[in-house]
């Protein structure tokens, strides 16, 4: 079957996927343990999901959680997240799922987070246009990075559509609501016109109030 949409180190793996064939393809990056992308997965039986995840244990818990519910349109693959970047072919992605990655809080570890312009970059090669980046956090100093990283890229413009609710599905979104913590959301859209571009100066201009209305609501 030819499918056009993984790199080749990871064709044979998802070569059993039988949605695969839809061409439709979404990624999880940091997927933990499985959680939120076993609960999308049940109303998208037609799309590919792939999970990363840098920690074995977790991969190895995702998987049986999706082979217990019988998805099989679902691929977990142990790596890291720039790799697989690297890995995926342009313009095959649907979506980037980014939730509660690794904030490094401190100052000085901050250049470790995975949300960096050149990481930005490379999704935005590897996504279709109208693909989509969902962000979330509990850390709001990273959230505004993302945010407004993602607002300064010109091939992306912020969407008034908010991250899946299910989100709260995951086992940081769980614990999170669950403490009343807040979490942060956002979506952008890769630009596929003219309009949507000068949309994107427009959001660019909205980005700093939104931020004020989020760090006081």
């Amino acid at each position: 079957m030819e499918t056009g949409l993984l790199g080749s180190r990871w064709e044979a793996a998802a070569a059993s996927l039988p949605s695969l064939a839809s061409g439709r393809l979404e990624v999880e990056i940091g997927c933990g343990n499985g959680h939120f992308l076993c609960e999308y997965a049940a109303d998208r039986p037609e799309t590919t999901l792939v999970g990363i995840d840098i920690k074995k244990k977790r991969c190895f818990k995702a998987r049986q959680k999706a082979e217990r519910r019988g998805y099989r349109n679902v691929l977990i693959v142990n790596t890291s997240a720039e790799m697989m970047l690297r890995e995926l072919n342009a313009d095959s992605v649907d979506a980037f799922h980014i939730y509660f990655p690794d904030p490094w809080p401190k100052s000085r570890h901050r250049k470790r987070r995975f949300f960096t312009m050149e990481n930005l970059r490379r999704m935005h090669e590897l996504l279709r246009p109208g693909g989509r980046i969902h962000f979330g956090t509990d850390f709001f100093d990273y959230y505004v990075q993302a945010k407004v990283l993602t607002a300064l890229h010109p091939g992306f413009c912020l969407s008034e559509e908010p991250a899946p609710a299910l989100i709260l599905s995951s086992l940081y979104g769980r614990k999170f609501s669950g403490a009343s913590k807040s979490i942060h959301l956002f979506s952008a859209v890769k630009t596929t016109s003219a309009d949507e571009e000068r949309q994107q100066h427009e959001h660019e201009r909205d980005v700093d109030r939104g931020i004020q209305d989020d760090e006081h609501g």
